[in-house]
């Protein structure tokens, strides 16, 4: 899943993919471990309150979800497996390749968030799905998403490769 996430599949040596391995290894036990005692916890505040059990589940996993995501970026920049590697000819076209990819991600991201706001507006709002969609306000509001967010990424590319 981390390899996934950060498209360095194919750019790894053997020991930084041990070390990915290994951690992955690691937070997977952690992962199924915590989902056994949460779900056996939940089901016990579920016999006094359901909301309690809701709130303790949601919280829960919030809370999981950004300690790993904190705790891969860490292992990741404590190893050095993140950085790309390149000569000074293949740095430019690393770049544009970068920022092809970031436009790609921006897009993604904007369409993406504007059809879940879209349905989510139906769902709380009672409203029409497509008049949701068709807003300008959401429009303008998914476009500038999308830029912030391809600005982001390219910018985390750009940390991430190194002459």
């Amino acid at each position: 899943m981390i390899k996934f996430f950060y498209g360095i599949e194919g750019l790894l040596d053997e020991y930084k993919r041990n070390q990915l391995d290994k951690f992955g290894n690691i937070a997977f036990i952690i992962t199924w471990w915590y989902l056994l005692i949460s779900g056996f916890v939940a089901m016990l505040l579920y016999v006094n309150n359901s909301k309690i059990a809701a709130i303790f589940l949601i919280a829960g996993n919030l809370l999981i979800s950004f300690l790993s995501l904190f705790s891969i970026i860490y292992f990741l920049r404590k190893k050095k497996l993140d950085t790309v590697e390149v000569d000074k000819s293949e740095y430019l076209d690393k770049k544009k390749k970068y920022l092809r990819k970031s436009i790609g991600l921006g897009i993604y991201f904007g369409v993406a968030t504007h059809i879940l706001n879209a349905i989510i507006d139906t769902v709380t709002q009672n409203g029409n799905f497509w008049t949701s969609i068709s807003y300008v306000s959401n429009i303008c509001t998914a476009v500038f998403e999308g830029i912030g967010f391809g600005i982001c990424m390219y910018i985390v590319y750009l940390l991430k490769l190194k002459k």
